[in-house]
């Protein structure tokens, strides 16, 4: 248990490090953080909507795909039941 504490500390820590390490090297402009902390649920709300066309146009794009190449996705799903029983063990 208490190995499990610290390694999740140790991952936060070394997450907020990088963080830390990318604002100090990239600083976010003034009017950008600004905007964000003005109205943020209008800035996620502009973000997430042009996310979620992309998704369901990929995934449209995934099932033409899957359709075409139906060997290679029987392939895929092989592979990554696979890989589950793999790490299971």
């Amino acid at each position: 248990m208490r190995g499990r504490i610290g390694e999740c500390l140790l991952s936060v820590g070394a997450v907020a490090l990088l963080l830390l390490i990318l604002l100090v090297l990239y600083p976010v402009p003034k009017d950008i953080s600004a905007r964000v902390l003005a109205k943020p649920s209008a800035e996620i709300s502009s973000v997430v909507s042009p996310m979620l066309t992309q998704a369901q146009m990929f995934a449209a794009m995934a099932k033409d795909q899957y359709r075409s190449h139906s060997e290679l996705a029987v392939f895929g799903i092989a592979a990554i039941v696979l890989l589950g029983f793999m790490l299971r063990t």
